[in-house]
């Protein structure tokens, strides 16, 4: 299989191989033949008529008169937008200027900007505004029209896409094409099932001005499926006039014989947080643990305004740890799907933890109100905490489902501990997991924390007859008080686990009997009322 394709795209400005054009020290830079190479390969695509850069960059004349901005602006690293401060690999998107590049437009700013020859003027760059990059989809989703003032803030809106399709299809790439790219600034689409986004296949695909097609590796895929459809995350950015955008969406199917891996995205995440109003450096952490051998493809990390940093670092099995990728100056309004050059191996019993900084502060000039305390919420006035995974898992097309992992489970713990091992619900009886409670020393359940389905320990546990308290230990440092008591005589077991949901405590119940003679006809379903 191969990775390196055309899976290139950033969600943000110009995602195109930037070319080697630095003067040497000995030649007068000249826009003509340093420049234009430069500005073409790597600000065009946003800053030219019709496109969300305030400027147009595409001819001398135009250029001439923000060369003192251009030059502050590379300088200081702020254009092209890029936020990356680590990677363990090299990113196919990398849209940041060498250091030559940024040498060379400083030497010619501070030179008066000359024009240089007209017959040393690289060609005028192409574009297919308008214009399916990838030919016709096979399927296209319309997006509602949308009206957009041309004064005022930044709008954000999500969009319903109905797809619908009467069997689950694999999808080999996405295209969206905005009707009117001079005020849409970014799209993430996402799949959904009823009102809610799948956890396992919700990220499809996203578009930004400068960014190619989402194209996946040879032999990848995500999977469409039966019924569902899409949902556009939509940010506007008003261009000065009032305008209409209505976006449209294109699918390309690919046939099951051609795929060999499901792209899957995975979501580390943590809604349960809360950030103080005024806290300058609020920390907030998630963990996932791969329960399978695997690779990861990309990174991309999504928070709101009070975004600072985040960072992805896996444990490995062995107990050595690295940082796999970081972004130091997180900026919302420049998302960026960051796509790796080579595939990062990642063993099975491998924990990522993704740590990220808030600041609620006044001395962050994007809050939009420092004083109220933020929790998780869809709203961009709200915050998130979702670090974006793309990985393949190495054997199998794609990654055990909840109940596969749950089975697995139960299977391991039965082969050992057939006295202490338990199948236990929520609502459903069908539906059970797993949890290992010995009379003596920690324990451990599963459970789905934070859309992962994951192995929790049980720890200080205390015993007074049949009952029992403890405290059940959530990836990302997260605790909730857990307590029950177990019928040992009848094979039974009851549980309360009570946890945080957005600052609100929620008391979950569950009970189940001994997994080795579990029965689930024979349980009664967990009223909720």
């Amino acid at each position: 299989m191969k990775f390196k394709s055309v899976y290139h795209w950033g969600i943000a400005l110009g995602a195109a191989a930037i070319l080697s054009t630095g003067a040497s020290a000995q030649e007068q830079p000249t826009y003509t033949k340093d420049i234009a190479p430069i500005l073409n390969n790597s600000c065009v695509e946003c800053h030219r008529p019709g496109q969300v850069g305030p400027m147009s960059l595409l001819s001398y004349k135009e250029v001439r008169p923000w060369v003192k901005s251009i030059r502050k602006n590379v300088a200081d690293k702020k254009m092209p937008p890029w936020h990356v401060s680590h990677s363990k690999v090299g990113l196919m998107n990398d849209r940041s200027l060498t250091q030559e590049e940024i040498n060379t437009i400083v030497k010619w700013a501070d030179s008066g900007a000359p024009r240089g020859k007209r017959s040393d003027l690289p060609p005028k760059p192409e574009f297919s505004d308008g214009d399916w990059k990838l030919g016709e989809p096979d399927f296209i989703v319309t997006l509602p029209e949308v009206e957009i003032a041309g004064d005022g803030p930044d709008m954000f809106k999500d969009l319903p896409g109905k797809v619908n399709l009467k069997e689950d299809r694999w999808i080999k790439a996405i295209e969206i094409l905005p009707g009117n790219s001079s005020v849409v600034h970014h799209v993430l689409a996402f799949q959904i099932q009823g009102f809610g986004v799948d956890p396992i296949g919700g990220w499809m695909g996203a578009w930004a001005a400068g960014t190619e097609p989402m194209v996946f590796p040879e032999k990848t895929g995500r999977i469409m499926k039966k019924g569902h459809s899409l949902i556009a995350d939509m940010h506007y950015h008003p261009s000065g006039e009032d305008a209409t955008d209505q976006t449209r969406i294109g699918l390309h199917f690919a046939d099951e014989k051609d795929i060999e891996k499901e792209l899957t995205n995975l979501w580390v995440m943590n809604t349960g947080f809360m950030i103080p109003a005024g806290a300058d450096n609020h920390e907030v952490r998630a963990q996932y643990s791969f329960q399978q051998d695997g690779k990861i493809l990309g990174f991309a990390p999504h928070m709101h305004y009070r975004g600072k940093d985040f960072s992805y670092t896996a444990t490995y099995p062995d107990g050595t740890s690295e940082v796999l990728f970081a972004v130091d100056n997180y900026d919302f309004n420049w998302q960026t799907n960051y796509v790796l050059e080579e595939p990062i191996a990642i063993p099975e019993g491998t924990i990522i933890e993704a740590v990220a900084h808030y600041d609620n502060s006044t001395g962050n000039p994007a809050n939009p109100d420092a004083t109220i305390d933020i929790t998780f919420g869809d709203e961009s006035y709200d915050e998130m905490m979702i670090g974006f995974i793309d990985y393949v898992v190495d054997d199998g097309i794609s990654p055990y489902t909840s109940k596969e992992l749950r089975q697995k489970w139960t299977k391991e713990l039965l082969s050992e501990f057939p006295n202490d091992t338990y199948s236990v619900y929520v609502k459903d009886p069908t539906r059970p997991t797993v949890i290992y409670l010995p009379v003596g020393g920690e324990g451990v359940i599963s459970l789905g924390v934070n859309n992962n389905i994951t192995k929790c320990r049980i720890m200080d546990v205390t015993w007074n007859g049949t009952d029992f308290e403890g405290t059940c230990d959530f990836t990302g440092g997260e605790t909730a008080p857990i307590s029950g008591s177990i019928d040992r005589e009848n094979g039974r077991i009851e549980i309360e686990l009570t946890v945080n949901n957005n600052g609100h405590e929620q008391t979950i119940q569950m009970r189940g009997a001994l997994a080795a003679s579990y029965d689930a006809a024979k349980e009664k379903p967990i009223s909720t009322d």
